[in-house]
């Protein structure tokens, strides 16, 4: 079986500055969960945002106690400070974020996803396209849309996917906002994550000139580089 899901995510209605931490302590995880360390065609933030989808998927209920339960205490209404950063507004409150919190309680862990090289570079294509172009979405100026640009660099199987969020600037606060997924009533974001389908993916970080910056996940079941 084929089939293919896009989404994308635009963080809350405000910009975040990239200064100040994210989390002051960090928890002790399996190394063998940092799949993309060797992956020398990803920067350092995006071999990070892997290896937080990994977290997530080994220990749905251990992500949420570690990194989840203490953005309660984020919201005043619909205010949302994220950890060293501005306060933004929020579409939805903290309902969604109660809601990942049970969801991820709920989910058996699953198989981590390993990088692929063909998928950064169609999530890369994108995210230069904008960063020219400006403009949101998964279709390029030239008409390239997420199954094209994967397939232009290698084989894909099974299932495959793309999520964008635009405004993050940190890899636990791309991962943390694609879960938590405000304003998304379908949570698809939530669910390509947590998606056992999928087994492998690709990471692109880089500017945009309306929301500073954006990062572009795309993931398959199967996939071989050409």
């Amino acid at each position: 079986m084929r089939y293919l899901f896009i989404s994308l995510f635009l963080l809350f209605s405000g910009f975040n500055s990239p200064e100040g931490p994210i989390f002051p302590e960090e928890k002790e995880w399996p190394i063998e969960l940092n799949t993309a360390k060797d992956a020398a065609y990803m920067n350092l933030l995006e071999q990070q945002v892997i290896h937080e989808l990994n977290k997530v998927r080994s220990n749905p209920k251990q992500y949420a106690d570690d990194y989840l339960e203490e953005l309660r205490t984020a919201y005043s209404g619909k205010l949302y400070t994220y950890p060293g950063q501005d306060p933004v507004k929020s579409q939805e409150g903290i309902l969604p974020l109660d809601e990942c919190i049970q969801v991820l309680h709920k989910t058996a862990p699953m198989s981590i996803v390993k990088p692929a090289e063909g998928l950064a570079k169609a999530a890369r294509d994108l995210v230069a396209d904008q960063q020219k172009h400006g403009g949101i979405g998964h279709i390029t100026r030239n008409g390239m849309a997420p199954q094209k640009r994967i397939e232009k660099y290698g084989s894909w199987d099974i299932c495959s996917a793309e999520d964008i969020t635009y405004g993050s600037f940190e890899a636990r606060q791309i991962v943390i906002a694609l879960l938590i997924d405000d304003g998304v009533s379908s949570r698809a974001h939530r669910k390509n994550i947590l998606n056992p389908c999928f087994r492998f993916a690709g990471v692109a970080n880089g500017n945009h000139p309306s929301y500073l910056s954006m990062c572009a996940i795309d993931y398959a079941g199967d996939y071989r580089n050409k």
